[in-house]
């Protein structure tokens, strides 16, 4: 079992922007004293609901800071880069490392980072599908030579070649059917929301074995994530008041950018997206805490024994027993860092969890 956290960078009326990342390194430290495997950092653009404009810059500082905890990026937002850039940052990143960056990819859901960047929406897909296939080019060959109608790029070859041999850790956001069956065609691993059924969740998972094993690729060989909320307290209700305001607060400005429906149903490209939209509406989940409500009904979050029971009941119900953790809904740095400590000392340990080695505890 391997546990990460998650760095949101959110940005509250009464944090500054100094605090925003000086919590976040403080978090990142303490995840690495405590034996966490992972630190996983979020990109966003032009709202609070995330500070951080260039996940790979912030890796670099999370890695030269901490000592033995991976750093991943969940996500960086492929379609807004260049691929040759992006291949060279990231093999970089994973030399100076030696192997401790991880790169998590998505293509993104706010039209502003579109129209900031140039990138056409309706295209998402196909320029995160041939980026990807850019970047493995460059790190599995060391030429980037290119021709198509979305780039033509030369026969050069950028350097350094990674550290990680094939090839550094690769993960991708999916959740709609397109996006599972071809992360599945390229043995890519899928970050995924603890939000639904545990059926639908584990739907994804058996969509997701179905398609790999068509392209030859064993299912049980892929190292899924699984990425919840998580806050501890003295019972459920009591974690419900500690968090609930904050995530009402954070839905409210990932709505305020978000693509809205009347958006998204021109964009053959998000259909899956803009049927969550309808069947939200359906189940009266209009309003920021209609969102947070649902969010809630699904996340870790209770008494160290609540959070015990959550965790075993998704890993019986889907087989991933890989999770990044949002330990930040309090917006209260001290704690947060409280309730890292006790999940790393009171809930994970009995569900087999160890620190990783080199922790300092």
């Amino acid at each position: 079992m391997d546990v990460g956290v998650m760095l949101t960078t959110a940005k509250p009326d009464h944090w500054t922007e100094t605090d925003v990342f000086d919590y976040s390194m403080d978090f990142a430290v303490r995840a690495d004293e405590l034996g966490y495997q992972s630190a996983w950092l979020l990109e966003h653009h032009f709202t609070p609901y995330g500070l951080c404009p260039n996940t790979l810059t912030m890796a670099g500082f999370v890695l030269g800071r901490t000592r033995q905890i991976k750093v991943g990026t969940a996500v960086a937002v492929l379609p807004l880069d260049h691929p040759i850039r992006f291949a060279e940052q990231t093999s970089l990143l994973d030399q100076l490392s030696h192997g401790r960056f991880m790169l998590g990819i998505g293509r993104g859901f706010f039209p502003k980072d579109y129209e900031a960047f140039n990138v056409d929406p309706a295209r998402t897909h196909d320029i995160q599908h041939e980026w990807v296939e850019i970047i493995q080019q460059i790190w599995r060959q060391g030429t980037a030579k290119w021709e198509s109608d979305l780039i033509t790029l030369p026969d050069v070859r950028p350097a350094p070649a990674p550290y990680t041999k094939p090839e550094p850790m690769l993960y991708t956001v999916g959740q709609s059917p397109s996006t599972i069956e071809w992360a599945a065609s390229k043995g890519l691993p899928l970050l995924m929301p603890v939000l639904g059924s545990m059926e639908s969740m584990r739907a994804i998972v058996d969509l997701y074995a179905e398609a790999a094993e068509s392209h030859d690729i064993d299912p049980s060989s892929v190292p899924h994530i699984m990425c919840s909320v998580a806050h501890v307290a003295e019972t459920t209700e009591r974690a419900r008041e500690d968090i609930f305001s904050n995530i009402c607060w954070w839905e409210s400005e990932q709505a305020k950018v978000a693509f809205t429906a009347d958006e998204l149903v021109k964009l053959p490209n998000y259909q899956y997206q803009y049927g969550e939209l309808q069947s939200a509406v359906l189940r009266g989940g209009r309003t920021a805490e209609d969102v947070a409500n649902y969010l809630l009904e699904n996340c870790i979050m209770g008494s160290p024994d609540d959070c015990f029971h959550r965790l075993e009941q998704i890993m019986e119900a889907t087989g991933v027993y890989r999770f990044n953790l949002g330990f930040e809904a309090t917006l209260d740095r001290d704690r947060v860092l409280k309730t890292m400590e006790t999940f790393a000392s009171d809930v994970l340990p009995r569900l087999g969890w160890k620190p990783a080695s080199g922790a300092l505890a």
